[in-house]
């Protein structure tokens, strides 16, 4: 049964979406509500006006953007007095200001919808990601992630153990 499992059996239609406009705060609110309802979300699709991927954010590229503009200012790694709250809130708002360009990932993992689950595998595996964009022509269906490959699998594997 699970080898016959298709990338549109197990993509999240409902993903987490900005324009490539949009500042780096606004990508970190749109994470933050998509986590609400799906923790493991960890992965924002960057469009254009057009609705024509652009590329993807994941966590990882929001942390090093986040990093960047929170340890940026060299007075936090001075001993001393230091304003920590001031300079948190200084760091919020380098981050409402902060495009995507330099975080976004240009060649996400993709998938086609009918692709079987042993491709979808072999995605993750080249591509070191842990999801992937399913695409049909240059519409984004969803998102797949290798939790929700992990979960097809042994749901099968644990009734056969």
């Amino acid at each position: 049964m699970m080898l016959r499992k298709r990338a549109w059996d197990m993509m999240r239609d409902e993903f987490p979406a900005v324009r490539d406009d949009a500042s780096l705060a606004e990508t970190i609110r749109v994470m933050r509500t998509a986590m609400v309802e799906a923790p493991d979300s960890q992965v924002v699709v960057v469009q254009n006006k057009a609705g024509k991927l652009v590329g993807a954010i994941n966590l990882w590229q929001l942390f090093k953007a986040v990093r960047q503009s929170v340890l940026k200012d060299e007075n936090l790694r001075q001993d001393g007095q230091v304003d920590w709250d001031q300079q948190f809130a200084n760091a919020c708002l380098i981050c409402t200001q902060m495009r995507l360009d330099d975080y976004l990932i240009r060649n996400p993992p993709i998938l086609k919808p009918n692709e079987p689950i042993l491709l979808v595998l072999d995605t993750f595996l080249k591509s070191r990601r842990d999801w992937a964009l399913v695409m049909e022509g240059d519409k984004v269906m969803g998102v797949v992630y290798v939790t929700d490959v992990y979960r097809e699998m042994t749901r099968d594997m644990v009734q056969i153990f």
